[in-house]
């Protein structure tokens, strides 16, 4: 290969990399058709683009410019604003980063607390969470190998619904253990919940909940 061919495969693949990085709009007042994307040439000249350059390179993909027509763009967009290269959504497919996933993270769970010397022996005490760590803004507890972190806060106002929940093998024990502890379980006006306070949902999981001390609602799962 000459060194001509190889500086014109060089500059394709920083043109490429340069259209890959940038997002295509959310909102757009232009059709864009099926498996082709649409790039601000705005966005291009800003990430240090030579807009005549790109169009040669997207003409050559078989892609095209584009222009919005004033009536469907806002009133104080630019003319550079009002373009767009459409590409072919293959040439950008390579050399666009790959998507991050949080799936192989370990989860971290937070809950406010305006009294963290209530918060903590609840969480420690009363429901038996392993204490990693404390200070006068946060206490870091272990659940079963997920992190839970209670943060000090100064306002606080509850959420009604559940913030915080945990799936147990026998919820009958777990609530009478709970409530041999001092724990309250929650009922609900219009819920069918047994003795316990616990509610056969219709997937036929059973459900109970109760509060931390901040009216954090928490829950048990038996599923």
């Amino acid at each position: 290969m000459g060194a001509g061919k190889l500086a014109e495969l060089m500059e394709s693949e920083e043109i490429r990399t340069l259209l890959a990085s940038i997002p295509p709009p959310v909102d757009l007042a232009i059709p864009v058709p099926p498996n082709m994307c649409a790039i601000p040439t705005a966005a291009v000249v800003a990430a240090g683009g030579d807009p005549a350059e790109i169009e040669k390179w997207v003409r050559a993909v078989k892609g095209w410019p584009k222009r919005i027509p004033p009536g469907f763009a806002a009133p104080e967009a630019t003319e550079l604003e009002l373009m767009f290269f459409i590409v072919p959504e293959r040439e950008l497919e390579g050399a666009r980063a790959p998507a991050v996933s949080l799936g192989d993270s370990d989860l971290i769970a937070f809950v406010p607390t305006k009294d963290m010397s209530r918060a903590r022996p609840f969480y420690e005490n009363t429901l038996g969470l392993k204490l990693e760590g404390s200070s006068p803004v946060a206490c870091a507890f272990r659940a079963n190998g997920v992190l839970l972190r209670v943060i000090a806060v100064e306002q606080l106002t509850p959420f009604p619904f559940t913030v915080l929940g945990w799936d147990v093998k026998d919820i009958a024990t777990t609530v009478a253990g709970l409530t041999a502890g001092g724990v309250v379980f929650e009922r609900f006006e219009g819920v069918e919940q047994d003795e316990l306070g616990v509610w056969l949902s219709p997937g036929g999981a059973r459900v109970a909940w109760f509060k931390d001390p901040d009216a954090n609602t928490l829950s048990l799962t038996q599923f």
